[in-house]
């Protein structure tokens, strides 16, 4: 007996009403086999068109539809890609979810979307993501080393979408963030800013990480060693809180870096509606990603541009092109930050300083 008939044995089994119809009661009421049935819901099976409009309609009229996951189990592919992102990454970037099932879709696969609150959360995602059947997994969070062995063992091909990891078993896309931290530094430093303060994300948020740890040394590389930085969760609210924590005590900075946009909008409202400080006047604020509120009159943010749709379907098609090849040797693809100039901050045109 196949699968589809394990499968919808259990699901005839008397439960709670209403039972949902199985394809032996399409059959049944058909007046053919229940392999028939299965065979009906193959897009390749052979099968006379008047029998397959047949027991259409009468599955139709009965709420009948074919068994993915029965179909899986024979086929050991169920054109589903997991996505581990997280909450961050949906609140502020929903676009890249939109850019990579839109990827996905187009291949013929389904997205199964699983959100952690951070990186440090991931665990509990993992092991759901491992009783799945997925036929692949793009990760915008940390794995641990086990984890990504566990699912090469598996056969369950992996991406990394933003994070680079040194792993053979997996591909990656990332943004080059530490060289846009760099760059933002050599513009700030360039157009005379001296005294900078840095708003940043979570301590342990990778990205963060890389962007302010970059923009700090090349700063110490400039004679600039001491910069004042306060860590935040993410958000407009918390780095407009943290950001008037951190000046309170202080002379105004000439600039601040803001590890996200969303950051550096709750400074630029920090210094216009709390301090009464002019933009780009008294102090210069650049960000990073540029998000579409960025780009508004009202803010006129100067941040670094994030291609994030253009990534998600680079890393969709890096996973498919490993579905269908397990043995490509692993690809590293990292994408520059385009700095995009706004009026939130003075910058000065030239090359960058020595």
């Amino acid at each position: 007996m196949g699968t589809d008939d394990e499968m919808d044995r259990m699901h005839s089994s008397p439960t709670a009403r209403p039972r949902r119809a199985t394809s032996y009661d399409v059959a049944r009421a058909a007046g053919v086999a229940q392999s028939t049935v299965s065979r009906c819901f193959k897009d390749d099976a052979k099968i006379s068109a008047k029998t397959r409009d047949h027991i259409l309609k009468i599955a139709s009229d009965m709420g009948y539809t074919g068994n993915a996951l029965a179909r899986s189990l024979i086929t050991q592919r169920s054109n589903v890609v997991g996505v581990i992102v997280t909450a961050f990454t949906i609140r502020n970037n929903p676009e890249l979810i939109y850019a990579l099932g839109e990827a996905l879709q187009n291949a013929g696969n389904s997205l199964f979307l699983m959100v952690v609150e951070n990186d440090d959360a991931i665990g509990a995602s993992l092991q759901k993501a491992m009783e799945y059947p997925l036929d692949g997994l793009i990760c915008c969070a940390q794995m641990p080393e086990d984890w990504i062995r566990q699912f090469a063992n598996r056969g369950v091909p992996m991406v990394f979408f933003n994070r680079l990891v040194d792993s053979s078993l997996v591909d990656c896309i990332t943004l080059d963030h530490a060289g846009a931290g760099r760059r933002i530094a050599e513009a700030l430093y360039r157009a005379g800013h001296r005294s900078v303060v840095c708003v940043r994300g979570p301590e342990r948020a990778p990205v963060s990480q890389l962007r302010v740890d970059a923009f700090r040394d090349r700063m110490a590389e400039f004679g600039i060693g001491s910069i004042p930085t306060v860590c935040t969760d993410f958000s407009y609210a918390d780095g407009r809180r943290r950001f008037l924590d951190l000046v309170g005590g202080m002379k105004r900075p000439d600039a601040v870096f803001c590890a996200n946009d969303q950051l550096a909008l709750g400074v630029i409202d920090a210094c216009r509606f709390d301090l009464g400080w002019r933009i780009p006047e008294d102090i210069s604020i650049i960000g990073f990603d540029d998000i579409a509120e960025a780009g508004r009159p009202s803010y006129a943010l100067t941040t670094v541009r994030q291609p994030i749709v253009d990534m998600a379907e680079t890393a969709a098609s890096l996973l498919l092109a490993r579905i269908g090849d397990p043995d490509l040797p692993p690809r590293r693809i990292m994408v520059p930050g385009e700095l995009i100039e706004r009026s939130s901050a003075r910058l000065a045109n030239g090359s960058p300083p020595a």
